[in-house]
């Protein structure tokens, strides 16, 4: 029968390399919430509809130009033509891969049936963001 020997350093860097390959680093490499939500673009103008008499869906194109894979939570106003806001909805592209474009839905509710103007923010951002829940 043979043995292989493994000095103890070499299992030691063997092992502490595994432990930072696994660790989702410190919070201070992470982004703050601003910068995370300053790497996702808006792509073109997003456009709703009417799905039951009070009830639309918003859809539009986003991109995440970050380096981290993040959960992307989107809001949407919608205002008549006198800039009153008359709906509003929401939804998240989640785990969505860094790099990567996509299609958001967002779902939600209108007080009318005719809007002049629809508006879509970026209102949070988790998942590698600095002091947000993994």
């Amino acid at each position: 029968m043979r043995y292989c020997v493994i000095p103890a350093a070499a299992l030691a860097c063997v092992l502490a390399a595994t432990f930072c390959a696994c660790s989702s680093g410190n919070d201070a490499d992470l982004e703050t919430l601003e910068q995370a939500k300053s790497t996702i673009s808006l792509d073109g103008p997003a456009t709703a509809r009417v799905t039951r008499p009070d009830t639309i869906e918003v859809t539009g194109k986003a991109t995440n130009h970050d380096k981290f894979q993040h959960d992307v939570y989107f809001t949407a106003t919608l205002y008549d033509a006198g800039g009153k806001a008359v709906g509003t909805a929401a939804g998240k592209l989640e785990d969505w891969p860094a790099g990567h474009g996509g299609m958001y839905q967002l779902q939600g509710s209108v007080t009318q049936n005719s809007w002049a103007r629809v508006t879509v923010v970026v209102s949070n951002v988790t998942e590698h963001v600095r002091g947000r829940p993994e």
